[in-house]
């Protein structure tokens, strides 16, 4: 498992809600959108197969624009180029699903890509290059969401919620049903928190990566990888989302099924 991959997963698990995805972009941008009129859609929602394994991304319901936010806890000089690889598969996947004829002579009309990295993560973060494609260029914006350095701390903020999340867990060290349960008390996102599949998928995730690190590599880890795959097919993640948290291959995470 990738030293961030837990973090990487908690953030996919709440920020793919439509309404906490909102709540995010605001506070990026300082715009407004209405939960309702946006949809979740990533690489590896079971429709297409991809090597490609995205964050966060949703397409407004005009289909106006494609949003597509990265979570880092460290630092990848890369961000930028793999940020325009998610853009173009979701792309392709968009003509697909309207039928447009990218070959014709007539103009397609494809959503605007917004990118954006948010940062949670121990070291100095790295401003982000433009991506220079010529007469065309790629810019994102990073935004700082350690739980000390964000405005609002209200109960029914989802960045708030996060924040405060990964600072139970990383910095007061304490057990993941600690950590809910103290968010529970505190009130933050009683209703997302409050269901048994979130707290027991956070659970496995979680206790998943210290068994590997705690051991290292040792006889039985890969029974216990795909152990745990089954598990978190069990509680509602896709192949690729198993695959990409246990580090098995998709085709080993398929035969568990």
């Amino acid at each position: 498992m990738k030293k961030d991959q837990p973090k990487n997963s908690a953030f996919t698990l709440m920020f793919s809600v439509e309404k906490h995805a909102v709540q995010l972009y605001e506070l990026l941008t300082g715009e407004k959108i209405n939960p309702q009129n946006i949809e979740s859609v990533r690489l590896e929602d079971g429709l297409v197969r991809s090597p490609l394994y995205n964050d966060v991304s949703f397409l407004t319901k005009d289909n106006r624009l494609l949003v597509l936010i990265e979570h880092q806890s460290t630092p990848c000089g890369n961000m930028m180029f793999r940020m325009l690889e998610y853009y173009v598969a979701l792309a392709g996947k968009f003509i697909e699903a309207y039928q447009l004829n990218k070959f014709g002579t007539k103009q397609i009309h494809i959503p605007k890509a917004e990118f954006f990295v948010v940062y949670n993560g121990r070291g100095q973060k790295e401003e982000l290059l433009p991506l220079d494609l010529g007469s065309v260029q790629v810019e994102a914006k990073l935004l700082n969401i350690h739980y000390d350095r964000l405005p609002d701390h209200g109960g029914d903020n989802s960045v708030a919620a996060y924040g405060r999340f990964l600072q139970l867990v990383e910095v007061e060290k304490l057990h993941i049903n600690d950590a809910i349960d103290q968010l529970l008390e505190e009130g933050y996102l009683t209703e997302f928190f409050g269901r048994r599949e979130v707290r027991n998928m956070l659970a496995e995730i979680f206790s998943y990566d210290r068994q590997i690190f705690e051991r290292g590599v040792e006889q039985g880890t890969h029974e216990k990888a795909v152990e745990m795959a089954s598990r978190l097919i069990k509680k509602g993640m896709t192949l690729e989302e198993a695959s990409e948290v246990t580090e098995l291959g998709i085709e080993e995470v398929r035969a568990v099924i």
